[in-house]
């Protein structure tokens, strides 16, 4: 039974991560060196929107010659609430500058939060790492679910008996699988050097699927290998989830981004996605277990439904309850993470503002109590707003 409490704690999470998910969004109009809009010459030009407009590929480097706005001669300009972006440096009100201190910042706005050795701004460099903080749990959440909810899903639902695939097939796609995967690595990674390492695994998979197709037409030539095999799914999925859960996580997340020439953001959220799938298979496994025992599947399955159409529309929607506990802590594992590696020094590059690069310049100057009590505030706020959004209601 929920209490009024519940009820109220509930609702702070809530209202915590919308705010985030706009201070994300709009982190470029909250917090940047360029106006939102400004008059030159009788000219209105928008430069925020044209140089978020170029991030994504639309528009031409000529939208933002002008790199110093403050400097240049405008009629008019209308700036973000916070007017520094974060990355940049404001050397004359560098040396750890606190939120209280004398600023000489002329007719610029304070830094709200304090500078950093560098004079970067704490505020701005709070927005963008927001930003990232929920692209690696997001992404790690997704991964995470792709992953375990395919594989404990059709372990759980199948077991070792239930799924059953003709020869030709379960070597055609073996052989394309091992043939496609090889190929695309020995093909691509010289050109690439592992800096996109998503676009080498869908090549693999695309091409692993074409082989795949293939050879299952060609081996199904042999009457033979027609006839249909049990697989022991359940098995291999549990066997898999044994590897996955005795590699150690952090050593192997060292291990990934020190092969990488430089550590992406899509790359520490894919890492640590892969490192959660095991618990999401594991939650699905037991609760499709218990999903497919009861009578309305039985009698779906008796009436000659297809199983699969029986664990897609049926099942599986009934198991994504318990599921939800995992996902939250999944990304707060993640955002975790990496505001750990970040205050190693060893996740994103320093040029990248994050929570977990602010922490690690405040062991700098330890007496800099803003850089490690504000981006401290956020994740702990953020995690545990998540947690208590995933927690099963009474």
């Amino acid at each position: 039974m929920k209490t009024a409490g519940t009820s109220w704690t509930r609702r702070l999470a809530k209202g915590w991560l919308i705010l985030l998910v706009l201070v994300a969004l709009g982190a470029d109009w909250i917090a940047n060196d360029r106006p939102i809009a400004a008059s030159v010459e009788g000219e209105i030009r928008f430069p925020v929107a044209a140089d978020v407009l170029r991030q994504i590929g639309f528009g031409s480097n000529s939208l933002t010659l002008t790199t110093d706005w403050y400097q240049a001669k405008t009629d008019w300009a209308l700036w973000p609430p916070i007017p520094y972006d974060g990355v940049r440096s404001d050397l004359t009100n560098g040396g750890f500058l606190s939120p209280f201190a004398a600023q000489d910042t002329g007719e610029r706005a304070r830094h709200l939060l304090g500078t950093d050795r560098l004079g970067r701004d704490v505020a701005a460099g709070l927005v963008y790492g927001t930003r990232v903080a929920l692209f690696v749990g997001v992404g790690a959440v997704f991964i995470g679910l792709l992953l375990g909810i395919s594989l404990g899903s059709i372990g759980g639902f199948f077991g070792n008996r239930g799924l059953r695939l003709r020869w030709s097939r379960l070597i055609g796609f073996a052989c394309g699988l091992l043939v496609g995967s090889v190929y695309s690595i020995t093909a691509l990674a010289p050109y690439v050097q592992l800096e996109n390492p998503l676009f080498i695994g869908l090549f693999a998979l695309a091409v692993s699927g074409l082989l795949g197709i293939l050879l299952s037409w060609l081996f199904n030539q042999f009457s033979r290998l027609r006839e249909p095999v049990a697989l022991p799914t359940d098995s291999v999925v549990l066997q898999l989830i044994e590897i996955f859960v005795n590699i150690p996580g952090l050593i192997f997340l060292l291990a990934v981004l020190s092969l990488a020439p430089q550590p992406s953001i899509g790359l520490l959220a894919a890492v640590t996605g892969v490192l959660s799938w095991p618990t999401i298979a594991r939650f699905t496994r037991a609760e499709l277990l218990r999903i497919r025992s009861l009578p309305y599947i039985r009698t779906a399955l008796g009436n000659g439904i297809s199983p699969w159409r029986v664990l897609t529309h049926h099942a599986l929607p009934n198991a994504f309850g318990p599921l939800l506990v995992v996902v939250a802590f999944t990304a707060g594992s993640a955002i975790l993470a990496e505001g750990f590696l970040s205050f190693l020094g060893i996740g994103l590059p320093n040029d990248v503002a994050t929570w977990g690069t602010l922490l690690r310049r405040s062991r700098e100057q330890p007496l800099a109590w803003w850089l490690a009590i504000f981006p401290g505030l956020m994740i702990t706020l953020t995690v545990l707003a998540v947690q208590v959004l995933g927690g099963r209601r009474e």
